[in-house]
């Protein structure tokens, strides 16, 4: 089992010291990823950072943790930027990024910052949208018109680091979002599903690989947001997830920002090893 640290940035947890401790700790204790949310509004408050430009901080300050979202709303900003800074995020920390996909929630942000819809129209929206940024991701100048989103001879350089682009983590549930993952996604990283669910899921997105002819098997990663928890509990929790097909385990608790760095010391000291 590999660990990510859920970085959630809000209110509280928006201190630079305390995001490069945070980062740095991980790193030194052994966590797979930092992965950020990526909100510019969420509903208990306005406070929050930008997710990639801070990412692009902790890329200087580490060296080989992977950095990414979970989950960017894909419709929420022009897909050619996103690919732009995906792929400056990628060359800076030498192939290290993880762009989280999702198609949106929260209304309020998209309409402060960008433009709502529909639920099928945010998947439509995505689907076309991670279309785009595949093609841009390979280098050559790109010709796109779409519903949405167009582009004339989009060219990125430098190019990603990772051959075929950042790989995508796919937090999603609806038919057509699982679909869209089984087609690109590296990983599926859920909110909060239980075990059986958990299993489900993941197994209809490896049936919906085969039926496509896509020999790569979709890896199994968890966002789970808990109460902090006596270490047996917690091993047993991590335990049955990986039973279900979970590889990295992000679990997001419930205590003060400035405790952060003595839980992923506790949590690399006593979990860790009863987990991998």
């Amino acid at each position: 089992m590999e660990h990510l640290l859920i970085y959630p940035v809000k209110k509280g947890y928006l201190d630079p010291e305390l995001i490069k401790d945070v980062a740095t700790s991980a790193e030194k204790n052994g966590f797979h990823a930092f992965l950020s949310w990526d909100h510019y509004m969420l509903p208990e408050a306005p406070d929050t950072l930008d997710a990639w430009n801070m990412l692009s901080y902790v890329c200087g300050l580490t060296s080989q943790i992977k950095l990414g979202t979970v989950v960017t709303p894909i419709p929420f900003r022009p897909p050619s930027h996103l690919a732009k800074i995906t792929s400056t995020l990628d060359h800076l920390s030498n192939g290290r990024s993880i762009l989280g996909v999702g198609a949106g929630w929260h209304k309020p942000e998209f309409e402060g910052f960008s433009e709502w819809g529909t639920p099928g129209e945010r998947v439509s929206k995505t689907a076309e949208a991670i279309d785009l940024i595949t093609k841009l991701w390979t280098g050559k100048p790109v010709n796109f018109t779409g519903k949405y989103y167009n582009s004339t001879n989009g060219e990125i350089c430098p190019l990603p680091i990772q051959a075929s682009g950042p790989p995508l983590w796919f937090g999603v549930r609806g038919k057509r979002m699982l679909r869209l993952a089984a087609q690109y996604g590296e990983a599926w990283i859920p909110t909060n599903i239980r075990p059986d669910e958990y299993a489900g899921g993941l197994q209809q997105l490896r049936n919906i690989q085969e039926s496509m002819g896509i020999k790569h098997k979709m890896k199994g990663a968890l966002q789970n947001f808990t109460a902090f928890e006596e270490s047996s509990k917690f091993i047993e929790t991590i335990n049955t997830y990986e039973s279900a097909g979970c590889e990295y385990y992000g679990t997001v608790w419930s205590y003060p920002p400035n405790e952060m760095v003595e839980r992923i010391e506790w949590y690399a000291k006593t979990i860790m090893p009863e987990t991998n």
